[in-house]
């Protein structure tokens, strides 16, 4: 009897053992393939995830970001299948590069006004003054190392990439999209001293070129001369490789200054581009020396920083600073976003949000350098 009840016992006992062992089982087998999908999500996202990781908001007076890019991030890959011809077309190109895909990286419309100032210092070191104006910018400090280039420094608006004035590269899927601020630079420094800034056009026009040449918007032409041109005759011969086509459906020049002090204003043409010898830019076309259009203000800054230019005997970061503070805008139509002090002798940028030239953000070209 004994027996028996202890195989009564026995056979229950290992009745209930078989469903604890496949529950056990189950939940190991979930476990794992919790695991082998992290890991194939940080194999597919490994790249994405290295950029995401640098994103941090920055102490400033008014919210602003910064990103660390190692590395090219595509960008040969974009050069050598032919470029971009729109702003589409590079955002078709990001999307799949940075979602796999799964989701669009758009790139989009916008206008601008701007001012830009090169000059050298009684010590022969280059000076150079940026100011943006816009309305409702997200800038995005974005400090670039590719492989085979130069590191630099470059300003972005979120709001280009998102078409929203209150999205933030916080979170994931925006972190993930503020990785395109890469390709959509509006200005921005170089360790070799190369500076580059993109200014709207309101007279004129920038034509649509149709060579057989490779093809570039102005912002991914920017990214191409802040990662390979160490001066303006490298920069030019760069673009005279390419078509360049309008970014945000405006017209555009660049206003492109080198550590010697030589700058010009490059303005495009149907057949090309002309190089106009300039420390100064606005908001016309410059090449016929019409410096009447563009709107009063247009010409009005141009006025003021040349003043500023013939007058300086002597200029120093201080004092551009102070140059472009004159000429920054706060209306309806538009207020200075950010403004950009560059010093050829410091390896470091400084920016003013917002119209607040007494706090600044100072961040050196070179990882390895300290910011101040």
């Amino acid at each position: 009897m004994k027996i028996r009840a202890y195989n009564k016992t026995y056979h229950g006992y290992h009745g209930k053992r078989p469903w604890k062992r496949w529950l056990l089982l189950a939940a190991a087998v979930l476990a794992a393939l919790a695991v082998l999908a992290a890991l194939a999500g940080w194999l597919m996202f490994r790249r994405e995830l290295s950029i995401t990781g640098t994103i941090r908001k920055l102490d400033a007076p008014s919210p602003a970001w910064f990103m660390e890019v190692k590395g090219d991030y595509y960008f040969e890959e974009f050069l050598a299948s032919g470029g971009g011809s729109s702003d589409a077309g590079v955002s078709g190109f990001l999307s799949k590069k940075i979602s796999k895909g799964f989701y669009e990286a758009p790139v989009g419309e916008y206008r601008e006004g701007c001012s830009v100032l090169s000059a050298v210092s009684g010590g022969g070191a280059h000076l150079w003054g940026r100011n943006y104006d816009w309305t409702d910018s997200v800038p995005i400090i974005v400090r670039h190392m590719p492989a085979d280039g130069y590191t630099s420094l470059s300003t972005c608006d979120f709001r280009h990439i998102t078409l929203n004035a209150k999205a933030t590269p916080e979170g994931v899927m925006n972190k993930f999209l503020a990785i395109a601020a890469l390709y959509v630079p509006l200005d921005g420094v170089n360790e070799a001293g190369l500076c580059v800034a993109d200014l709207q056009v309101n007279e004129g026009g920038m034509p649509d070129p149709g060579t057989e040449k490779p093809d570039l918007t102005v912002t991914t032409a920017i990214r191409l001369l802040l990662n390979k041109a160490a001066d303006v005759e490298e920069a030019l011969a760069l673009l005279a490789q390419y078509d360049i086509h309008p970014s945000g459906g405006i017209s555009h020049h660049l206003a492109i200054s080198d550590a010697s002090g030589r700058s010009v204003c490059v303005e495009f043409t149907a057949d090309g581009f002309t190089a106009v010898d300039t420390p100064v830019a606005t908001n016309f076309n410059l090449a016929n020396g019409d410096t009447a259009a563009g709107g009063e203000s247009s010409q009005a800054r141009y006025n003021a920083l040349m003043g500023f230019f013939l007058d300086s005997q002597a200029a120093t970061a201080k004092r551009v600073k102070t140059a472009m503070s004159h000429v920054a805008q706060d209306d309806a139509d538009g207020a200075t976003q950010w403004t950009m002090v560059y010093d050829q002798s410091a390896p470091f940028v400084t920016w003013y949000f917002q119209g607040d030239f007494s706090n600044g953000v100072t961040l050196p070209i070179l990882p390895d350098s300290h910011s101040r």
